[in-house]
């Protein structure tokens, strides 16, 4: 198909485009907060949570930054329409940052404390909608200002999601055990296509 075969010659230049520095950062200090317990030292499932979740906001907030492309804003045609570059964007930038937490979370597992258990399919839902909704943010923002300071705004708005929510920890963010952690997170899924529908519309070509 065409769009493969156009994905496939847009990966190498995409790839060279996208400002890895914001991922790169958050990565080392996410990998560095599970390296940091105590090796021998039993970790808790709720210090281990509060990790993974500081993981995935900061993740997600880093992650808008590979949406910018500062050059459709000088460039009056361009032969590959915008969604699909847009997505390629968000797939490249995605997969490393899978990684990353992925990579948190086995540490995290290998140092818990005996009888210990992370859920991992609550946690990772979380890191999820964190992930898409940071990238959302920031793809509505770039169709207007498809410059570095819509990745800091998209980023801003992420952060601020997530301090909102504060009071309402144990609402949004129950410790694995909680009583209401499958009721919790029934809506974490619900909320999951949210930010997709989201990236759907902010994909679209920018009027000119």
């Amino acid at each position: 198909m065409r769009v493969i075969r156009t994905s496939g010659q847009l990966l190498g230049p995409l790839i060279r485009a996208v400002d890895w520095t914001p991922v790169a950062a958050v990565a080392t200090v996410s990998v560095g907060l599970a390296l940091a317990t105590t090796p021998g030292s039993p970790v808790e499932p709720d210090n281990a949570a509060i990790t993974l979740r500081m993981a995935g906001v900061l993740l997600g907030a880093a992650a808008g930054f590979a949406l910018v492309d500062t050059a459709s804003a000088t460039t009056m045609v361009v032969p590959v329409p915008r969604w699909l570059r847009q997505w390629l964007r968000l797939l490249l930038v995605a997969a490393p940052i899978a990684a990353v937490w992925a990579g948190t979370f086995l540490i995290l597992s290998v140092r818990l404390a005996e009888g210990a258990e992370l859920a991992a399919p609550g946690l990772a839902t979380e890191a999820t909608v964190c992930l898409l909704t940071g990238l959302a943010c920031t793809a509505f923002v770039v169709r207007q200002r498809p410059e570095r300071l819509a990745a800091v705004i998209g980023a801003a708005v992420l952060l601020g999601l997530a301090v909102i929510t504060l009071p309402w920890f144990e609402a949004v963010w129950p410790y694995p055990g909680s009583p209401r952690w499958d009721e919790v997170h029934q809506v974490w899924l619900a909320v999951l296509p949210v930010p997709l529908v989201g990236l759907f519309l902010a994909h679209r070509e920018v009027p000119r």
